[in-house]
């Protein structure tokens, strides 16, 4: 089986992998006008997914490095889509219904790190950010297309209609049942010499990419309530925020392959820095200048996301799990206690003028990342 094709099927099993999560914001409604869940009982349901993966991660991570641990990636979709799909099942029994949202949570996790393991083993220095940028995308159309086919089974038949949601899952498991792909971790067959391993500039990613991670979910969670606050109708603002995302996944490949070309510290730096001028543009101007601002913040601040994950692997690659799961889990969680902070200060100082702080998170971010050294890599034997 080809690089290519092999990356397409983990790129797809991250797509549907990814679905199961924001079906739980939207059952929101639901449990809380047909069933009489309280908005706390519903909103527990999507942070305790969110929480356990986050922190469960990087604990699969590492044992994919230091033990060898192998958790088949057609297993953590599946437990993914039954733990969503059985809500269906017992709307009415909310602490079975929680039971369920922690297994889907386990399997989130526990994806993740397994399947960016085989992308790293799959990935060369020469197409590392290509490849990376190729997964992750899968991810970000996973999390855009939940919304919209949780919206149409709902609609459909309620909650119930949710069971059928275990179909793409099992889909996706069996294709990568009939054609595996090795359970394969780059560090556990081979070590990496003494010395040749820096810790300190993969901190420097981690926390560029936690405040960065902070601005994405608060541009996500806000810009819908600053456009209509401008004067925009909502259907007119919930589409710029949808252009934009779509702009972000033509940065994130389009980063990932430049990586390539000129490196990755180059891509990282200069796209995050660029990214500050087009997010002024968005508070400061109106119709057509607006929409180009957003696009190019988009495009922008999503170049570098998959090329900061290829940054920290080639920097300690005895420590691809672990690394996956820092990436996608905490500094991704973290972001979004931010995203939380955020609103909490809005409420005291308003809108406009919590938005005016992100600027300040990117420019934190870019030095950061201007900090970090290269690499020093070893060219694998031919």
């Amino acid at each position: 089986m080809s690089q290519l094709r092999q990356i397409g099927q983990l790129t797809l099993a991250h797509l549907v992998n990814d679905i199961y999560a924001p079906v739980l914001m939207a059952l929101q409604p639901v449990l809380i006008t047909m069933y009489g869940y309280s908005y706390f009982q519903a909103a527990l349901l999507p942070v305790t997914h969110s929480l356990v993966s986050s922190l469960l991660q990087p604990v699969f991570g590492h044992l994919a490095d230091t033990r060898g641990l192998r958790v088949s990636v057609g297993l953590s979709i599946m437990l993914s889509g039954i733990g969503i799909s059985l809500l269906g099942f017992i709307p009415d029994q909310y602490m079975v219904m929680l039971m369920c949202v922690l297994i889907s949570a386990v399997g989130h996790a526990s994806f993740h790190p397994g399947a960016l393991c085989k992308v790293s083993a799959l990935a060369t220095g020469q197409s590392r950010g290509r490849l990376t940028s190729f997964f992750v995308v899968g991810g970000n159309m996973g999390m855009a297309l939940g919304p919209i086919i949780a919206g149409i089974v709902l609609t459909s038949g309620g909650i119930p209609m949710v069971t059928i949601l275990i179909i793409p899952a099992m889909l996706a498991a069996a294709v990568l049942y009939v054609k595996p792909i090795p359970d394969v971790c780059p560090a556990v067959k081979e070590k990496s010499e003494p010395g040749g391993e820096d810790w300190n500039p993969v901190k420097l990613l981690f926390a560029g990419s936690t405040l960065r991670a902070w601005v994405t979910f608060g541009a996500m969670t806000y810009f819908p309530t600053f456009l209509v606050l401008q004067g925009y109708p909502l259907i007119e603002a919930t589409t710029l925020v949808s252009l934009m995302l779509v702009a972000g996944v033509i940065g994130q490949i389009s980063g990932g392959i430049l990586s390539d070309r000129i490196g990755r510290k180059k891509v990282v730096v200069i796209t995050t820095v660029a990214s500050i001028p087009p997010f002024v543009g968005i508070l400061m101007t109106h119709g057509f200048v607006l929409i180009l601002c957003m696009l190019l913040f988009g495009y922008l601040l999503w170049a570098s996301f998959a090329v900061t994950i290829a940054m920290a692997h080639e920097q300690v690659p005895s420590q691809i799990g672990l690394i996956s799961g820092l990436f996608l889990g905490i500094a991704m969680g973290a972001g979004g206690i931010g995203v939380s902070i955020s609103g909490a200060i809005a409420d005291q100082i308003g809108l406009m003028a919590t938005l005016a702080v992100f600027p300040v998170l990117l420019v934190a971010a870019s030095i950061l990342f201007m900090m970090v050294k290269s690499p020093r890599l070893k060219k694998s034997p031919e």
